[in-house]
């Protein structure tokens, strides 16, 4: 995290431990007018905006640089050979891929503060900006894999640390040493170890996918004799049928009785007579009508499912 007033890393306080104790002697406040951290006598431009605004916004724009990293650049752009680029905020994703198409881990997704590029775009040297914070153990172990990743990919790194203040000429030498011996590409088998233990732990972690087998479909419980007079489950008068019957007579108790004794002893007729021609005409003259006295009524003849 960055200092809320000065913009030096702040581990995971607002302040930095400079700023901090400016706090306890009085002269840094977060104000109760903007809510924001700043020296006690400093003007504060937000509270008039925010006293204005009629809603309390999600987001707001901040600087892309803080000050300590605005004087750091600009002694950078000072000392950059001719034919190079400087960029500052640069996600180490954007300039370094994984050759395994594995996922990478967090460190790919950290901002470097400035990033020295040639003519082409090509990444030459990373500038880090580093105070007091990054001796800490997980900083330290985090700051050690970025350098490790920089270093398989051939990019050389500068550490810069901010006790030391900005120093120009001394950028600029490290920068010319950088630019004209390149590291080369070094082969870090920690890194490897890392990536395969972490393989290893996200497949053991992997969900069980349980396969299911696909089962039978259910068979249709039809209107038996609609069926065989009309010949098929899926026509216009066995539709209009079917949606008496979910509609209507399922709903009540006799009419739930009489599909059950009908599904019981239709199947039997269907088979016995079902295929001579007295059947057929005998049940359909009286389906028809029965039919379209449902068409009637409004239930529809359009395809439909049980």
């Amino acid at each position: 995290m960055k200092c809320k007033v000065c913009g030096a890393e702040s581990g995971k306080y607002p302040l930095c431990k400079a700023c901090n104790i400016k706090k306890q002697q009085g002269l840094i406040i977060r104000c109760p007018k903007c809510n924001k951290w700043h020296y006690k006598d400093a003007e504060c431009p937000a509270a008039e905006e925010k006293a204005d605004s009629s809603a309390a916004f999600l987001y707001e724009i901040r600087p892309l640089l803080s000050r300590n990293e605005q004087s750091y650049f600009a002694a950078i752009k000072s000392v950059l050979p001719e034919g190079y680029c400087v960029f500052p905020q640069i996600a180490l994703a954007s300039i370094v891929d994984k050759t395994d198409n594995s996922r990478f881990h967090n460190e790919l997704f950290r901002v470097i503060d400035f990033l020295v590029t040639d003519k082409s775009y090509i990444p030459k040297v990373v500038i880090e900006v580093n105070d007091q914070t990054h001796y800490d153990k997980d900083r330290k172990e985090r700051d050690l894999k970025v350098s490790r990743i920089l270093g398989e990919s051939g990019i050389a790194v500068i550490t810069l640390w901010t006790s030391y203040g900005v120093n120009a000429e001394y950028i600029g030498q490290k920068l010319k040493e950088s630019l004209e011996n390149p590291p080369g590409r070094k082969l870090s088998p920690e890194l490897r170890a890392e990536s395969a233990e972490y393989a290893k732990r996200r497949e053991e972690n992997r969900p069980v996918i349980h396969v299911v087998q696909p089962t039978r479909q259910k068979k249709k419980s039809g209107c038996y004799i609609a069926t065989a007079v009309y010949g098929s489950y899926d026509c216009p008068e066995v539709w209009t049928l079917r949606r008496f019957r979910d509609n209507n007579l399922r709903k009540s108790f006799f009419g739930r009785l009489f599909v059950k004794t009908y599904y019981a002893i239709s199947p039997t007729i269907v088979k016995w007579f079902g295929k001579t021609e007295l059947f057929n005409r005998f049940w359909k003259a009286r389906l028809d009508k029965m039919v379209k006295r449902l068409n009637d009524k409004g239930y529809e003849n359009t395809p439909y499912e049980d």
